[in-house]
């Protein structure tokens, strides 16, 4: 359903639980940056791609919700929220999709990497819902589970939508870029690392 073709490898949830406070960090600077990306894409594509406006800006919303309840957990554990890292799973599925981005409108491919990412975080939230010993930490991440199934839903309905048959053939082939990406990618506290 999330067109993810290669699973995370189980070393990830090792080290996520090693450094709880590094992953919650990690994860509401995610969250901010998901809100904004959101938004980023209204304000450069809404004038032309009306359709995207409505759905996009309640994104965002939820997203900033996100955002807040992953930093009441940081002040709970009296952990830092820290400045930003980049997030190099971002920016390397980002360069693979325009690889041939002459081919392809820009639109679609930033729909599709979204979506994309968010498929990858629903995957990780399920992993740390199964898999960390916190019950209260694990809950919260199933809870967050569900979120960001449906916004892959979203992205890749927003794409489809719009690109019809375009949009299934490019999904297909950024899946396997995806999937190339997380495996070279070094393990680490983060929600995409």
């Amino acid at each position: 359903m999330l067109h993810l073709l290669q699973p995370t490898d189980p070393r990830w949830l090792d080290a996520a639980a090693a450094d709880l406070d590094g992953l919650l960090a990690d994860h509401a600077h995610c969250e901010l940056k998901a809100a904004q990306s959101a938004l980023a894409l209204v304000g450069r594509f809404g004038a032309d791609a009306p359709e995207i406006v409505e759905p996009l800006s309640a994104l965002a919303r939820e997203e900033t919700q996100h955002f807040r309840q992953v930093h009441t957990r940081l002040e709970g554990r009296a952990a830092p929220l820290g400045k930003p890292e980049k997030d190099l799973y971002v920016k390397a599925l980002t360069k693979a999709a325009r690889r041939d981005h002459r081919e392809t409108p820009v639109l679609l491919d930033k729909l599709l990497v979204s979506a994309l990412i968010e498929a990858r975080s629903c995957e990780r939230f399920k992993l740390l819902a199964e898999g960390l010993p916190d019950e209260d930490l694990a809950g919260f991440y199933r809870g967050l589970m569900a979120a960001e199934a449906r916004h892959f839903t979203l992205f890749s309905g927003l794409a489809e939508a719009r690109f019809g048959a375009v949009a299934r053939d490019r999904l297909a082939t950024l899946a396997e870029r995806e999937a190339a990406v997380a495996h070279a990618l070094p393990l680490g506290p983060t929600v995409h690392g």
